[in-house]
């Protein structure tokens, strides 16, 4: 599952790390989806992401406000919640936590059949997002698309 290309985060850092030895981050997957929590205002989705980094420094990936969609359908903005930071050396599970309304996110599924006769839905998101080593920045657009169980979503 590749809704955060980590890869292509840390491809654009390399075009600014002239002074920095980089090595491609690796991103492995998402290990879980799922709601954290539902208001009937805001609705929080959290991705357990996997990610190796091999390099000497830690990255940090800012939060971000991205447009996310559902089966191709705008369902309005989210935001990240928090920064991640990608530990040097390793290999390892982060969490990611997606913010967005919940009359947004549940209109857009409501509005989908087929996701509810599959029991599947194509979530995107898409936006600018920064990364930053050793204080160096650079801004990168994402747009992610992957299909997840509609049963991540409605619990």
């Amino acid at each position: 599952m590749k809704l955060l290309n980590i890869a292509t985060i840390l491809a654009l850092i390399l075009l600014l790390s002239g002074c920095l030895e980089y090595e491609e981050v690796d991103f492995k997957g998402v290990q879980n989806f799922g709601i954290e929590n539902r208001t009937s205002e805001q609705i929080l989705i959290r991705l357990d992401i996997k990610v190796e980094n091999p390099n000497t420094y830690n990255i940090t990936i800012k939060p971000a406000t991205l447009d996310i969609s559902i089966n191709g359908k705008y369902a309005g903005k989210t935001k990240m919640k928090e920064k991640i930071v990608l530990k040097k050396n390793t290999t390892g599970v982060y969490p990611l936590y997606l913010q967005a309304k919940t009359k947004d996110i549940m209109g857009a599924l409501t509005g989908s059949l087929g996701a509810m006769l599959s029991g599947r839905v194509k979530v995107g998101i898409k936006g600018n997002v920064k990364a930053k080593a050793y204080g160096v920045g650079k801004k990168f657009y994402l747009n992610e698309e992957q299909t997840v169980s509609l049963k991540g979503l409605m619990k």
